[in-house]
């Protein structure tokens, strides 16, 4: 059995094996971190959660063994409204994921413009399934 461990553009490394991972990446485009300052990614499938958010944003997930195709739902702190608002996928993405037991998948969250319209939800995100998995298992 090979273990792989890689930087995904975390905090630290990522151990590949033993349930679905997630991490979520901000577009360094229109200057994405700074545009929406606060953001959450809740990752769902059956009765199990969790979320990655703008208070913790290298945070990764590791499933329970859990595999197969998982609920997403990402939103933006309005700043106008003060209220959570979702934000759609770009062409080709879903509100969903699929990861594998022994991989890792990412969603990326890009700002559509430096100078939105005010109120405007000034992003997408886009997902990649199995972005990285561990060979071997």
């Amino acid at each position: 059995m090979t273990s792989t461990s890689v930087n995904a553009n975390s905090s630290g490394q990522l151990q590949l094996g033993g349930g679905a991972q997630f991490w979520v990446y901000l577009s360094p485009q229109n200057e994405t971190a700074k545009m929406i300052s606060k953001w959450r990614v809740t990752f769902s499938q059956g009765n199990w959660s969790d979320s990655i958010s703008s208070d913790n944003p290298t945070k990764q997930i590791q499933t329970p063994n859990l595999s197969g195709i998982f609920e997403i739902k990402v939103e933006l702190l309005s700043g106008s409204t003060g209220t959570w608002r979702q934000i759609p996928p770009q062409a080709g993405s879903h509100n969903e994921i699929g990861c594998n037991s022994n991989c890792a998948s990412m969603v990326g969250i890009v700002a559509d413009s430096t100078n939105p319209p005010i109120g405007a939800i000034n992003a997408h995100f886009w997902t990649t399934w199995d972005a990285m998995c561990r060979t071997g298992v």
